[in-house]
């Protein structure tokens, strides 16, 4: 047993040592804001996209309808609209890919 609970710990400190894998969490996009400048039409834009993540804008409309933008992996800057007559945005957010 004693060697055993001494064997283990060196092993785990030689497989960290030595370049085992180990897991790191992937950045998300930051700098990411959403608002409004009309009733009906929102922007959305992340300042940060690592690569090969990417960032949506989400709206919700008064009379319960969703939309999303298409998935942006750039800075670039999107909008949206409520499109049904008398339709107002109620919400509207950023979704991250991961």
């Amino acid at each position: 047993m004693r060697v055993r609970s001494v064997l283990v710990p060196l092993g785990l400190g030689a497989a960290l040592a030595f370049g085992a894998p180990v897991m790191t969490a992937q950045a998300a996009p930051s700098g990411c804001s959403s608002w409004q400048t009309s009733p009906t039409f929102a922007y959305g834009v992340c300042n940060r996209v690592p690569p090969g993540d990417a960032w949506r804008l989400g709206i919700r409309c008064s009379d319960g309808d969703y939309d999303w933008s298409a998935w942006k992996r750039t800075t670039q800057r999107t909008s949206l609209r409520c499109n049904n007559s008398g339709a107002v945005i109620t919400h509207h957010w950023i979704d991250p890919a991961n």
